[in-house]
């Protein structure tokens, strides 16, 4: 059958297969993942790798962003691309096996249209960055076997070598899981350039110039590699290996059919097809490879398709992400499968009929599987486990009814209400819950907002105190507040700190009572600082100010104060490695407070003669700007004195030009506006 009648008819039937997952994925809410694609759509020009992540590329945002000018911030901007990516699996499957040979390519494009119950999910929903990687592995496949025979013709195949450069630098940013498939390609054409090597410059520069948002972050000593790191603070390489590596023919099982997760890589949450559909669906893939390793020789590209799969398996266990569980790492070794099975039962072309028996068996039995996921999903409460993505609508709707545009969440929640408001209201978990320290896109934007609240969701996972917890902080620290019951979440807001924002430098500090946070002390690093007023005065609060350059506050110390300058007291203790649990008033909010740029501390009205800043087994080099006294109680929230919605730089210019140092705010506004910096 003629190509332009035989692709689209397995077009067809991935379509017939994939619209009832189809449908189920349309009335399932974007997950968070999936929300910063769209968020990133909106800002195409911000960051280089997946917002909060020190990985990946905005590449599947670029591809949404027709989407979401069409859509704006519905399902559909976001499930349409991935439908797409999903599909177009079948023409890469039809190409990659007529390289073999022409009468394997509709089979092949059968097999996937048809494909495992793994790919049907991926095509449905998909955690981000993997249905893009896929098909960008596809392609360099494809143009390495037409690089291949061009170089075996004699040609120069500049514009193939460069477009497969480009795509290789694409998907090695996108995803290191690629490496495999590019390692592959690279042996390849080395191979079939014998003579003309240099010609791979065509591919390798520009390999470098699209990867190069990723090797620049590697030189810089950043996390870029984090996502294939071979071990874990708490295990070793080794151990990692010996656990992997005798469990992996479970997630080579679950790519093949033999099991499914109902979301991808669920551990819990996973679906197993009869027992004899399993045991054959295994017997007719590893058939059919071993059949294809015969047939294949030096030269053809079925010995590019077998390296390229075996060296997505040698690579899988070694990543410290890899277990039993996660599936989606094994996924750039399908197409090459699917494309060998199909040539496999006759890779001379000679019985037409005989892959059409392997492929049409392979088909029937994934089917039965995704069938069995396609009920699962019908069936599941979409705000209970595995999806856990309760509907958001009521915590949108408190949040407007009281003016509301900033909050802290924890990460599903925090992105997907930022998405589904469509920024109008802007939320951030409140430190990194994935990636420890790694900057967050828009949580600057909630540090230095007013009238923030807090939005907790006791129901899905995360290392937010839960809403007993928060209350009994804020009870412990002083001042008011509001909880109410919003749908899935509790809400704290309507906060009003104990101590007004007004302050007045601490009298006789030098520079630290000057009120200019540009001038600073240089206390000793390990001997403690004391500092005493000229008469003791009762005091609501405390707020200390880290110098804007050079060393910060302490990261580990005791506060101490005294009212007779003898017997000193401790209010607050900072320790390195434990800021996420450091929860105090800060701008009228309760934040996580994170950095070392302004500790406030809550005094409730003790008289204090003397403070006294002990460093705790440290001997690090500090800076103390501004020692600042609170002495008004909090009566009110703390009202907004800055024009809202500017930009950074109109932040940074406004602040300086009309500088406040009577308002404990204006200094740690200060700091956030210098220290901020661009999404990486």
């Amino acid at each position: 059958m003629k190509p332009s009648r035989a692709l689209p008819l397995a077009l067809l039937l991935a379509l017939a297969v994939r619209v009832p997952f189809w449908i189920e994925a349309l009335r399932t809410p974007v997950d968070a993942d999936t929300a910063i694609v769209g968020l990133m759509a909106r800002h195409p020009g911000e960051g280089t790798t997946f917002w909060g992540q020190p990985y990946g590329s905005p590449l599947d945002s670029w591809l949404a962003i027709p989407f979401v000018a069409v859509w704006g911030t519905s399902s559909e901007a976001l499930r349409l691309p991935y439908f797409l990516l999903g599909l177009a699996l079948v023409p890469l499957a039809y190409g990659l096996a007529r390289a073999l040979h022409p009468g394997a390519a509709l089979p092949a494009g059968v097999l996937v249209a048809c494909g495992p119950p793994y790919f049907i999910l991926l095509s449905a929903l998909p955690p981000p960055l993997y249905p893009t990687t896929l098909v960008l592995c596809g392609l360099v496949l494809l143009l390495a076997v037409h690089a291949g025979r061009a170089f075996d013709e004699e040609e120069r195949p500049l514009g193939l070598l460069a477009l497969l450069g480009l795509l290789s630098g694409l998907a090695v940013w996108t995803h290191l899981m690629s490496a495999s498939v590019l390692a592959a390609a690279a042996v390849w054409l080395f191979l079939r350039s014998r003579g003309r090597r240099p010609l791979l410059a065509f591919a390798l520069v520009p390999f470098l110039v699209a990867s190069a948002p990723l090797w620049l972050r590697a030189l810089r000593g950043g996390p870029a590699a984090s996502i294939v790191r071979v071990a874990e603070r708490d295990s070793t390489a080794l151990a990692h290996l010996a656990e992997v590596v005798p469990r992996l023919y479970e997630p080579l099982g679950g790519l093949l059919g033999t099991h499914v997760p109902v979301l991808a890589d669920s551990e819990d949450f996973v679906l197993h097809p009869p027992g004899w559909i399993a045991a054959v669906l295994v017997l007719l893939y590893g058939l059919m490879l071993v059949l294809a390793g015969r047939a294949a020789h030096r030269g053809h590209p079925s010995a590019l398709y077998l390296l390229a799969a075996a060296l997505a398996l040698l690579a899988f266990p070694f990543p410290a992400r890899a277990a039993p569980h996660t599936i989606r790492f094994l996924t750039p070794l399908y197409l090459p499968v699917a494309a060998l099975v199909a040539w496999a039962a006759s890779p001379r072309g000679a019985s037409p009929r005989r892959p059409w028996v392997v492929v049409l068996a392979l088909a029937a039995l994934q089917l039965t599987g995704a069938t069995q996921l396609l009920g699962a999903w019908r069936s599941l409460d979409r705000a209970e486990a595995p999806f856990l993505l309760p509907d958001l609508g009521p915590v949108r709707k408190a949040l407007g009814e009281r003016g509301v545009r900033h909050a802290y969440a924890s990460y599903g929640p925090a992105w997907r209400l930022t998405w589904e408001s469509g920024e109008r209201i802007v939320a951030s978990q409140p430190w990194n819950e994935r990636f420890r320290h790694y900057p967050l896109p828009r949580l600057d934007e909630v540090r230095f907002a007013r009238n923030v609240a807090w939005v907790l969701t006791p129901e899905i996972p995360t290392d937010l105190p839960p809403p007993d917890d928060l209350d009994k902080t804020l009870r412990r620290l002083g001042g008011r507040w509001k909880q109410i019951e919003a749908g899935p979440a509790q809400l704290f807001l309507d906060f009003v700190p104990p101590f007004s924002p007004e302050v007045s430098p601490w009298p006789d500090a030098g520079a630290a009572g000057d009120g200019d946070p540009r001038t600073f002390l240089v206390p000793d690093p390990v001997e403690p600082l004391v500092m005493r007023l000229p008469r003791p005065t009762p005091l609501v609060g405390l707020t200390l100010v880290a110098a804007l350059e050079g060393p910060r506050l302490l990261r580990s110390m005791d506060v101490e104060v005294s009212a007779d300058g003898q017997t000193f007291e401790t209010v607050a203790r900072r320790r390195r490695r434990q800021e996420r649990g450091d929860i105090r008033w800060r701008d009228g909010t309760p934040q996580a407070v994170l950095d070392h740029d302004v500790l406030a501390i809550s005094l409730g009205g003790r008289t204090v003669s003397a403070l006294r800043i002990v460093p705790h087994v440290s001997s690090d080099p500090w800076r103390l700007a501004e020692v600042l006294i609170h002495t008004a109680p909090g009566r009110r929230a703390w009202d907004e004195w800055l024009t809202p919605d500017l930009g950074w730089a109109a932040r940074r210019h406004a602040l300086a030009e009309r500088p406040r140092p009577d308002r404990a705010d204006w200094y740690s506004r200060l700091a956030i506006a210098a220290h901020h910096r661009r999404v990486p």
